[in-house]
């Protein structure tokens, strides 16, 4: 797969939560052979939240919280990100394997 260009960033992680509790945590998930190029600053008003090859997002919107689980991604190529990897939470890990 490859991703050029986005908008915002290339993928991003972020569960559902109802009452507080993570609903459909990210699990088994492996990505093969991704490429993501080109995730640039937005330059509006969601600037400082763009320009990710990949976001583990740690605030999102109402309702929405920080990714839970894991993600394993093999192969990964990234070039031009602003930021290849943003993940601050502790509820989820980014593996990338060779």
């Amino acid at each position: 797969m490859d991703i050029v260009d986005p908008t915002y960033h290339g993928i991003m992680f972020q569960t559902n939560y109802v009452g507080g509790q993570p609903q459909n945590p990210v699990k088994d998930t492996v990505f093969t052979n991704v490429s993501i190029t080109g995730a640039r600053r937005s330059g509006d008003a969601y600037d400082a939240k763009s320009g990710f090859g990949i976001w583990v997002n740690e605030m999102p919107e109402a309702g929405q919280g920080p990714a839970v689980d894991s993600a394993v991604f093999d192969n990964l190529r990234m070039s031009g990100n602003h930021e290849n990897i943003r993940n601050t939470t502790s509820t989820f890990t980014v593996t990338v394997n060779p």
